[in-house]
């Protein structure tokens, strides 16, 4: 990618996210609160449609792509996310839903120490809520093979 593409990408994505942190500003203001917005990812899309998956991947944020990885799944578009962050990912997150499976049926307190100690240090697991991942569905990784 050429130094100027970069540098027009990171700017944008920075004024998202000033304004996504501006209209929180503003709501918690007003209602004296300390909300976060859930849905702001949806604004990233832009960055996904006019530069593609490769400057969307490397420049959102974790946070938003986070958010958007939660929606995603509560709302079952398995190919979606296949499009969007690709068969790593999903591999990702059907080693993330086994570790979790097995961190809920181990009896064996040693055993559980272990698979907390794997997940720390695992850099395929993906850190999204317990609910969240046991909501995937087994063998999520062959919906790349569907695809094509």
């Amino acid at each position: 990618m050429k130094p100027e593409l970069k540098q027009k990408i990171k700017a944008e994505v920075k004024r998202i996210i000033e304004e996504i942190e501006y209209e929180e500003y503003k709501f918690n203001r007003v209602f004296h609160s300390n909300v976060e917005f859930q849905k702001s990812y949806y604004k990233f899309n832009k960055i996904y449609e006019k530069y593609g998956k490769e400057a969307y991947l490397k420049y959102v944020p974790y946070k938003y792509k986070k958010q958007e990885l939660k929606s995603l799944i509560k709302e079952e578009k398995y190919l979606e996310i296949f499009e969007h962050y690709g068969i790593k990912t999903l591999k990702a997150l059907e080693y993330s839903a086994h570790i979790t499976n097995k961190e809920l049926h181990t009896k064996s307190r040693f055993l559980l120490l272990f698979i907390k100690i794997r997940k720390l240090f695992s850099s395929r697991f993906i850190s999204l809520p317990q609910n969240t991942i046991l909501a995937l569905p087994e063998g999520i990784s062959s919906i790349s093979e569907v695809k094509k």
